[in-house]
C-alpha cells in the first residue's frame, strides 16, 4: 500500500513533466547508437569502409580506455597502501584527495555530509588545531582546476589514453569552487568569511588518533566536521542554472535532471568511479558517453576525464542522453508517464535491462508492446519487482520521489 501511495503522490507531477516532453528527433526504435546507426536512415551514407574503420577503431580505443582505468586504479591503490590500511579512493558521492607523500588524506563525503581529515605524524608531535585549520582553509578554498591537478589518478589514465587512443575529447577543467557554496553559502567568500568557518569547524570539530601503518613512531591524526545541513540543497541551487538551461535544450524538464544528478553524485563535482564514470552526472564514456556524443557530436567520440570534469560538459552529455532514451530509444511506449518510468531506470541500468524486467529479453520494441497494454503504476511496480538489479529498484524509487521536490 505504501508504494501505490508514494506512485499516486509522484504521478500529478510526473504528468505535469511528461507532456512538456515532445519528440524532437525521430532515430529507430533500438537500443544504442549501434543498433539505430544500422537502421536510421541518417546513417546510411555513412555505412561505408571509412565509417566502419571509424568504428572498428572506436571500439579499440574503448577497450584500451578501459584497460588503462584498470591498470591505473590498481597503480594508484599500490602507493596508497604503502602508507595506509585501506586504499579509500574517490567515488561517485565521495571525494578523496592525497598530499603528494600520501601522508595527508582529505576525504568529503557529499551524501553523508562530513568532511574527514587524516594525518600521519610522528607520535610525538602530532597535529595541532592550527595545521588542521591551515588544511581546512586550503580544502573550503580549492577549486576543481587545482583538484584535477592534483589528482594523480586523473592525470595519469588522462596522459597514457591522449597517447594510446585517436579519438579523444579533452577539455579544460575550469576554476569552480567545489566546498564554498556547500559550507559558506557563496562561491567567493571574504577572508574573514573562511576565517571565522574555519575556527567554527574546529570548534565542533571530532578528534581521534589511530595507529598508523607505516612506523611504530607514527600516528594517525584524523579530524571529522559536519557540512551544513542546507549543503545539498546548496549544491543543487549552485548547479540549477546550467542544467536548465541544457534541459530546454534537450526538451528534458529540469527536475527530472536535477533529481537524477542528485541521486547519481548528491551533487559531487568530483565524482569518479572504476566503472569509469565521472562528474555531476555520472557519465560512462563506453555507453551513455558514447550514444550522447554521436547525438551532440553526429559520430560517437571518446571523452577524457577532463572533458567530464567540466561541469557544463557533463551536464550537456547527461541531459542529451536523457534526450535519446525519452525521445529515441523509448518512444514506442505510448504512455509518457510508463515511458518516464523507463527512461529513469534506463539511465542507471541501460535500455537492454528495462525490457528484460517485462520480457526477459533486451527487445524494446517487444517490451514496448507489453508496456503498452498496462497503466502506469503497474508499469512502476514491474520495474520495481523485477528489475534485475537492486540498485536500479532503488535508483527509480529515489529519482521518482525526488523529482518532486525539484519541481516545487
Amino acid at each position: 500500500m505504501k508504494k501505490i501511495a508514494i506512485i499516486h503522490r509522484i504521478v500529478p507531477v510526473l504528468i505535469s513533466i511528461i507532456f512538456a516532453l515532445s519528440p524532437v528527433i525521430a532515430f529507430a526504435e533500438t537500443e544504442s547508437f549501434d543498433d539505430f546507426r544500422k537502421e536510421g536512415p541518417q546513417f546510411m551514407e555513412k555505412e561505408s569502409q571509412e565509417f566502419n574503420q571509424y568504428m572498428t577503431q572506436l571500439q579499440k580505443d574503448f577497450d584500451d580506455y578501459k584497460r588503462i582505468v584498470e591498470e591505473e586504479y590498481a597503480n594508484y591503490k599500490n602507493e596508497i597502501l604503502k602508507q595506509w590500511k585501506e586504499a579509500e579512493v574517490s567515488d561517485n558521492k565521495k571525494w578523496v584527495e592525497y598530499s603528494p607523500d600520501y601522508k595527508m588524506k582529505r576525504v568529503v563525503d557529499f551524501e553523508k555530509g562530513y568532511i574527514e581529515v587524516d594525518v600521519i605524524a610522528d607520535k610525538k608531535c602530532g597535529v595541532d588545531k592550527k595545521q588542521f585549520g591551515r588544511i581546512l582553509n586550503d580544502l573550503l578554498l580549492e577549486d576543481k582546476q587545482t583538484a584535477f591537478k592534483r589528482d594523480t589518478l586523473s592525470n595519469n589514465i588522462e596522459k597514457r589514453i591522449i597517447e594510446k587512443t585517436e579519438h579523444i575529447k579533452t577539455d579544460e577543467v575550469k576554476s569552480a569552487p567545489i566546498l564554498s557554496p556547500t559550507v559558506m553559502g557563496t562561491a567567493e567568500p571574504t577572508k574573514d568569511k573562511v576565517i571565522k568557518t574555519v575556527v567554527d569547524l574546529l570548534k565542533n570539530a571530532v578528534f581521534d588518533t589511530k595507529p598508523a601503518k607505516s612506523t611504530s613512531t607514527d600516528a594517525v591524526f584524523s579530524l571529522k566536521v559536519s557540512l551544513p545541513s542546507k549543503g545539498m540543497a546548496r549544491r543543487a541551487e549552485q548547479y540549477k542554472p546550467v542544467i536548465k538551461d541544457y534541459a530546454e535544450k534537450q526538451n528534458i524538464d529540469a527536475s527530472l535532471v536535477l533529481a537524477v544528478a542528485h541521486t547519481e553524485s548528491a551533487f559531487n563535482p568530483m565524482a569518479t568511479s572504476h566503472v569509469p564514470a565521472y562528474g555531476l552526472m555520472q557519465i560512462v564514456p563506453k555507453s551513455a558517453g558514447k550514444d550522447a556524443t554521436a547525438h551532440l557530436f553526429g559520430k560517437p567520440v571518446l571523452l577524457a576525464p577532463s572533458y567530464l570534469y567540466n561541469d557544463e560538459n557533463n551536464i550537456n552529455v547527461g541531459t542529451a542522453y536523457l534526450h535519446l532514451l525519452f525521445h529515441s530509444y523509448l518512444k514506442s511506449i505510448d504512455n509518457l508517464e510508463s515511458r518516464l518510468y523507463c527512461a529513469i531506470a534506463a539511465y542507471n541500468t541501460g535500455p537492454g535491462n528495462v525490457a528484460k524486467a517485462f520480457t526477459g529479453k533486451r527487445n524494446l520494441v517487444e517490451a514496448a508492446k507489453i508496456i503498452n497494454d498496462m497503466v502506469p503504476a503497474d508499469v512502476y511496480k514491474t520495474l520495481i519487482n523485477k528489475l534485475p538489479y537492486d540498485e536500479t529498484k532503488h535508483y527509480l524509487k529515489k529519482v521518482s520521489e525526488r523529482i518532486l521536490a525539484y519541481k516545487k
